[in-house]
């Protein structure tokens, strides 16, 4: 082994205790309340070393969701490419999304609840419309002139989807999950049935 691969692996085993110890210390107490004293201390890492690599404690939840949004990504590429609206009748939405937000659970948590994590629900609804952009719009015929403005809403929309999933302790399988964001998708007369007094126009 080089000399320079002992160097990167102690900089991984530096990195990944700081990381660590940090989420384990966000689980217990709000993030004013930690200092970059305790977080190396904890960490068994001197000051020195944690700033080689983080001028501040924001940073290093910035590379923490930096990762995250990447292997976002790089599972939206791997399980919805090819994705076509017009059979999502047929054929309902991959739960990998779900499953992702799953196995990641205490993450994800964490990211919507602490303060920390700035504009966590900013970057991830930005790589879902990025995605919705590139990809899903291509199969569906919208009318809009600006499919910014969709894929906002439809990316915001499932980010809400996601928390709520999240504030019911993940009761619902993934597969039940995205069961039912297919249907919201193509509007499933089942889910939005409205009464019959709903739809129709009163006379004056």
């Amino acid at each position: 082994m080089s000399q320079k691969e002992v160097v990167d692996i102690r900089i991984m085993r530096s990195k990944k205790a700081i990381s660590e110890t940090f989420i384990t210390l966000l689980n217990e107490r709000d993030f004013k309340t930690i200092s970059i004293t305790e977080i190396v201390n904890k960490a068994g890492v001197n000051r020195g070393t944690f700033y080689k690599h983080y001028a501040y404690k924001e940073d290093i939840l910035t590379e923490i969701q930096d990762h995250f949004l990447e292997h976002l990504t790089i599972m939206l590429n791997d399980n919805y490419q090819g994705i076509c609206y017009s059979k999502l009748k047929t054929e309902p939405l991959s739960d990998a999304l779900f499953i992702f937000i799953s196995e990641r659970r205490n993450f994800f948590h964490l990211a919507i609840h602490s303060v920390g994590f700035l504009n966590f629900q900013l970057h991830f609804s930005a790589v879902l419309k990025q995605f919705l952009i590139n990809n899903f719009f291509l199969t569906a015929q919208y009318s809009l002139k600006s499919q910014n403005l969709l894929g906002a809403y439809i990316a915001n929309g499932i980010y809400g989807y996601l928390v709520e999933w999240d504030e019911m302790n993940y009761a619902s399988s993934t597969i039940e999950i995205a069961q039912q964001l297919t249907d919201i998708f193509v509007l499933d007369r089942s889910v939005f049935k409205l009464p019959l007094s709903d739809l129709v126009i009163e006379n004056d």
